[in-house]
């Protein structure tokens, strides 16, 4: 090759390689980061697609299923009476249904049972009917209308799960029905979805003896609600995120045992009622709301209230207008208000413990109740005869109750320094005031995370093995290399 040829051939094999380079930096742009490419943005907008496709499949799975549900009416009707329904759990099964004679209905596993109707996804009308294992996927919005609607006796629900904006299960002259082990959920919205558009989880209106145990209910108005109801009993359920967690208005002798509430306005709310029972039940947390109390007495006679325990609520206990009620062995802990008493009268209070409250307790226009051997934890008494209770009362100044009770605004000092200067220039006659006369000194009361002699041992190993670790870490990595 002649030398003018080797040069030509030499541009052209440099033009070359930068034409090679150019389009293999071309390639490698596609993916850096920028609109469009795989960078952060790309990813990001990747996964949205995804999740929306995603999204979208799920919606159209749904849609299809409730498309390919089987009528659930009539498998009801070719059941004879007194037999059983064997409902697969890999299908779905669409409502509303009726069910007008006994027969029980159950799943192999827990089958879905679709409604998009505006009639209750079940209704029974027949007595002696059992429902078990069944998924009830509810579409109604009203909050008036309820997924199952009972207006039959004896009959008997269990292990059912149910979702809706609307109601749960709703009892309508209804008695000596069970209803066990269920969940229901409501207001899609969750927490933040107005109580106004929440049905209640379950509500009974003039339905008496009925039991309601080991329920969970969450996201509804009033997670059990009772009107006009005597005689029920309400034990072992859980509420939590609802208005009332259990609210009981003009019934006879209501049992509320051994419940749990958490993070609701008010835990348990009794209104004119006697002879109510409210022992065993756990309230924490309702403490969001300015109305919040963990239980709350309102026109309730001659009721006992005891062995409870209300911790962490803006109000423990809060009693108005009730009279002749018993509270005994209750654990008032940690709350901003331990107890509230407002015209309530020949109540009495024993037994109790008052601990780590903000405020112990508060009373207004209340007498002749009865407070005795309960444990002040801000109270230093003087036991000259050894007993274990103190000869000097707990008296329960009602300064700052009468100070807000005409002027709400004032309720900001709270607390402030000044109040107890304040309070005892204008100490006035204590006749009235809420005094325990025999306080108890010491308290078999055990908080929460008490550690037992092992725990300690344990805690003091976990000690010492993380600050071993701590000092080799500095040596390793501080002192050595400096």
């Amino acid at each position: 090759m002649e030398p003018a040829d080797r040069g030509v051939h030499c541009r052209r094999s440099a033009v070359q390689r930068h034409a090679d380079r150019a389009r293999e930096e071309k390639r490698k742009a596609k993916f850096k980061r920028r609109p469009g490419g795989w960078g952060w943005a790309g990813a990001f907008r990747s996964m949205l697609f995804t999740g929306l496709l995603l999204g979208a499949c799920a919606s159209a799975a749904w849609g299809s299923g409730a498309e390919e549900a089987a009528p659930l009416q009539p498998l009801i009707d070719d059941t004879p009476a007194g037999g059983t329904l064997v409902l697969v759990s890999d299908r779905a099964y669409a409502g509303p249904a009726v069910i007008d004679k006994t027969l029980a209905i159950r799943s192999d596993g827990e089958a879905l049972v679709i409604n998009h109707s505006d009639k209750p996804a079940l209704s029974l009308q027949a007595d002696g009917i059992r429902l078990q294992d069944l998924f009830v996927k509810d579409g109604q919005i009203d909050p008036k209308k309820p997924a199952i609607l009972v207006q039959s006796d004896h009959n008997r629900l269990e292990r059912l799960r149910i979702e809706t904006q609307a109601g749960g299960i709703y009892l309508r002259e209804a008695h000596d029905n069970a209803i066990l082990n269920s969940r229901i959920e409501g207001a899609r919205g969750g927490a933040s979805e107005a109580y106004s558009r929440r049905g209640n989880g379950i509500d009974l209106m003039n339905a008496n003896r009925n039991r309601i145990e080991g329920n969970t209910l969450v996201h509804v108005h009033d997670g059990v609600y009772v009107e006009s109801s005597n005689e029920t009993r309400v034990q072992g359920n859980h509420a939590v995120d609802s208005r009332y967690g259990y609210h009981f208005m003009f019934s006879g002798k209501p049992e509320l045992r051994n419940n749990t509430g958490s993070g609701n306005v008010t835990g348990g709310m009794i209104m004119g009622v006697e002879g109510a029972v409210v022992e065993g039940n756990r309230f924490d947390k309702q403490n969001e709301n300015v109305n919040s109390q963990g239980i709350l007495l309102f026109d309730v006679r001659r009721s006992m209230i005891g062995h409870n325990r209300v911790e962490g609520n803006r109000v423990g206990i809060y009693m108005e207008n009730a009279t002749e009620n018993a509270l005994t062995d209750n654990e008032i802990v940690r709350n901003f208000i331990g107890m509230q008493m407002i015209r309530s009268h020949a109540n009495t209070l024993r037994n109790s413990a008052f601990v780590a409250n903000v405020n112990q307790a508060q009373s207004v226009d209340s007498q002749d109740n009865v407070l005795e051997g309960n444990y002040w934890d801000d109270f230093q008494g003087l036991d000259t005869d050894g007993d274990g209770f103190s000869e000097m009362t707990y008296e329960i100044d009602p300064f700052f109750l009468q100070l807000t009770k005409d002027t709400d605004a004032y309720q900001v000092f709270f607390q402030a320094p000044g109040l107890p200067f304040l309070a005892q220039m204008f100490r006035a006659d204590t006749t009235n005031w809420l005094k325990d006369r025999r306080p108890l000194l010491a308290s078999s009361f055990v908080p929460d995370g008490h550690v037992d002699e092992d725990g300690r041992i344990l805690m003091l190993f976990a000690g010492a093995a993380l600050l071993l670790s701590t000092l080799f870490i500095i040596y390793r990595w501080g002192y050595r290399r400096s």
